[in-house]
């Protein structure tokens, strides 16, 4: 009889269908409703989000290709003023009509620049030194 007890036996379940009210129907819709639109939200801002760090992405590479181009005018600037200032010691450039005024025999401002730095080694070596015990 041992095999008896291993057939599955039938059990019934009572299920009973109750219709709900009006407002729980409602508030329930109404709740589904408002999660779908935060969803939607959420996805819309997601997106944007994603599209202002691509458009940020793209301003840093600006910035760092602009700093990098106007590093490279000011160097090729300087180069030129520099060697202005070689032919035309302590020019001043007009740009407006494309002249120039300098002091003939005036020292350059590589000269000058020399002559400081050799002002400052000669002060700051002649100068008292101040010794802690």
């Amino acid at each position: 009889m041992a095999g008896l007890d291993n057939i599955p036996q039938k059990q019934s379940i009572e299920i009973e269908i109750v219709k709900l009210d009006e407002k729980t129907l409602q508030s329930i819709t109404d709740l589904n409703q408002k999660s779908a639109n935060i969803i939607n939200e959420f996805g819309q801002i997601y997106i944007r989000k994603r599209e202002i760090e691509n458009e940020l992405i793209k301003l840093d590479e600006f910035l760092e290709k602009g700093e990098s181009e106007l590093k490279a005018a000011n160097f090729e600037l300087k180069e030129i003023v520099d060697a202005l200032d070689e032919t035309y010691p302590q020019g001043r450039i007009n740009l407006k009509d494309g002249t120039i005024q300098y002091q003939p025999g005036a020292p350059t401002r590589k000269q000058q620049a020399e002559q400081q730095a050799q002002q400052q080694q000669q002060s700051s070596g002649n100068g008292m030194k101040v010794v802690k015990e």
